[in-house]
């Protein structure tokens, strides 16, 4: 995948960009102006998107596409394959394939690969599958609900609301005062699909995706058009009868709350779909851990709670939270901590934090585990096993000799994730960290 579009600038997590006098996604240097917008945002947003240098700034682990009106810089994982740096399209296709099993939305593994291959930046094309989809659900039938309407009519439906109906129709006696249920289009998930249409109708990014959701508005003539806000988004829910407009209800949702465009201080548009590989990570490890042991008798857990290191008055202090436990009824097998880092072998414990294995330590120690893996992401050519360490004086079973492990393992993420092939590696390397 080459984006091609001189409006968008391609860049790999930490890598610079130059602050100069025109914007230019060729010798990706932007201005005095979109550094401003930037700087803005992430004060406004607390989020660290881009660390600021001299005359220049560098993308951090967050990844995706931040837009300021018609231009936009799109981040991508640094991902080395065993001999160089995984070229931009396989790259975007298994950052989308992470994003995708991470539960931030849902895409089929053919919308990935369509994705995969776009031209427009990530969050246009997120925009363009949005429409193109909806347009075929809504065509197939829109969705209908029962809704109760109060209304001064003309002739006598549904309910007649005395006291209503006295106070307003006391002298002209010709209209009756009445709630009704009536099968109708405007209701909130409509409401909540409309909405995101029409995001996607008045973002600057791309012109041809404007124009799609232009064309698709008049399908919504009778819904009403609402300025949602973020929790009522939430609140919004798919029941069994609309189900087939679940995964377009979870896009609209993600559209709302993070591609809405605001207004920067000098008058531009900025549009913001951007994830932090750390979060990314860890549910798609999460996601996929589920399914590389299922069928075995263990119990898979995210955000393992329950313990803490110290205790104060009987109270438990500085609690520990693994981001994933393998049990078995009871019993602890392993526990696992995600980290999206490189390792690098020529550093000292090739680069694992003494505040990690600290942690390790505490986790293994506190919650009884026999194994307890660090996990990273797989670069250049490092093993599947990078380390294994033994607890001191800690031997579980004095007849075999098994003593508590912590373990530095790595799973491959230049592997092609979108493919079935693919996925068996990976959930072969996880059962392999698990289990050893």
């Amino acid at each position: 995948m080459t984006l091609k579009d001189p409006n968008t600038m391609v860049l790999r997590e930490f890598e610079s960009c130059l602050i100069g006098s025109r914007w230019s996604s060729t010798t990706k240097t932007i201005t005095a102006r979109e550094l401003s917008v930037i700087s803005t945002y992430q004060e406004q947003t607390g989020n660290k998107l881009f660390a600021f240098g001299y005359r220049s700034i560098k993308a951090t682990n967050w990844v995706g596409t931040f837009g300021i009106g018609d231009k936009s810089i799109e981040v991508i994982p640094k991902i080395d394959s065993s001999a160089e740096l995984l070229p931009d399209a396989p790259t975007r296709e298994n950052l989308l394939t992470m994003v995708a099993a991470a539960g931030y939305v849902s895409l089929a593994r053919s919308e990935i690969a369509r994705l995969t291959y776009d031209s427009k930046p990530l969050l246009a094309a997120f925009l363009d599958l949005y429409v193109d989809n909806l347009a075929r659900e809504w065509r197939r039938g829109p969705i209908k609900r029962y809704v109760t309407l109060t209304e001064n009519r003309q002739y006598l439906r549904g309910k007649l609301l005395i006291p209503e109906h006295i106070k307003l129709n006391g002298i002209q006696q010709q209209r009756f005062f009445t709630a009704s249920d009536e099968f109708v289009e405007d209701n909130t998930v409509a409401q909540l699909l409309k909405a995101a249409l029409h995001r996607c109708q008045r973002q600057k990014l791309c012109e041809q995706v404007s124009r799609k959701a232009k064309g698709l508005m008049p399908d919504f003539e009778t819904v009403a058009l609402i300025d949602f806000s973020a929790g009522e988004c939430e609140r919004v829910c798919v029941d069994r009868q609309i189900k087939r407009f679940e995964p377009l209800v979870n896009l609209a949702k993600i559209i709302l709350r993070n591609c809405s465009p605001s207004s920067s201080p000098a008058g531009d548009a900025v549009y913001s779909l951007m994830f932090d590989m750390n979060e990314v990570f860890e549910r798609f490890i999460a996601a996929e851990l589920h399914h590389a042991l299922a069928g075995r008798p263990v119990n898979v857990q995210s955000q393992v709670s329950g313990k803490s290191l110290l205790n104060q008055n009987g109270r438990g202090r500085f609690r520990l939270c693994p981001d994933l436990g393998v049990f078995h009824g009871k019993s602890t097998l392993c526990l696992l901590d995600t980290k999206w880092k490189r390792l690098d072998m020529d550093k000292s414990y090739a680069n694992v934090s003494q505040a990690d294995m600290y942690q390790m330590y505490a986790y293994g120690k506190e919650f009884d585990s026999p194994r307890t893996v660090l996990l990273y992401p797989r670069f250049s050519n490092l093993a599947d096993i990078v380390a294994t360490y033994e607890h001191n004086n800690s031997v579980l079973d004095s007849d075999s000799g098994i003593s508590k492990q912590i373990v530095v393992a790595t799973i491959d993420v230049s592997a092609p994730l979108n493919s079935l092939s693919g996925r068996q590696a990976l959930h072969y390397d996880l059962t392999k960290a698990v289990f050893g």
